[in-house]
């Protein structure tokens, strides 16, 4: 085995783990599928879905902005080839760090963003969230104007 150029790869702090880990195309090749990390999933979770950028993302998951850069390409292309050969995905393992109170692999305070950050992190995804209610209510509305 050769050894490694570069610098060992550093865990990324994420969020949380979906419920939901493996979307399969219907009709498509069952067990054919692409493996997104979860720290892949969360750089695109925070700059394609939260709209954040790419140095604040990165400063929340505890990365350089060319490590984040690199888990975005690598997890955007991993997603699109997916949806154009139609192949499964399985979201799972990583190099991470859960943030969540009370885990025993939460990074110490000073390893933490700061309160200031993780407050903004949480406004920007209620704000995300009730977007998203908005829409979905808007699409029900419109249903029942056909129903009625």
């Amino acid at each position: 085995m050769s050894p490694r150029r570069g610098r060992r790869r550093g865990p990324r702090w994420i969020t949380e783990i979906p419920e939901t880990r493996r979307f399969e195309p219907v009709g498509g090749a069952k067990g054919v599928e692409v493996k997104v990390t979860l720290e892949e999933l969360e750089a695109i979770r925070l700059v394609d879905f939260l709209d954040l950028q790419q140095q604040e993302a990165a400063l929340y998951v505890g990365v350089s902005r060319k490590a984040l850069w690199n888990d975005l390409r690598s997890g955007r292309k991993k997603v699109a080839s997916a949806l154009i050969f139609g192949l499964g995905i399985v979201i799972e393992g990583g190099s991470y760090l859960l943030r969540e109170e009370g885990s025993e692999s939460l990074p110490s305070s000073e390893e933490r963003p700061p309160v200031e950050d993780q407050i903004r992190l949480l406004e920007l995804e209620m704000i995300a969230l009730e977007e998203r209610l908005r829409l979905m209510r808007a699409r029900m509305e419109a249903l029942e104007g056909k129903v009625g």
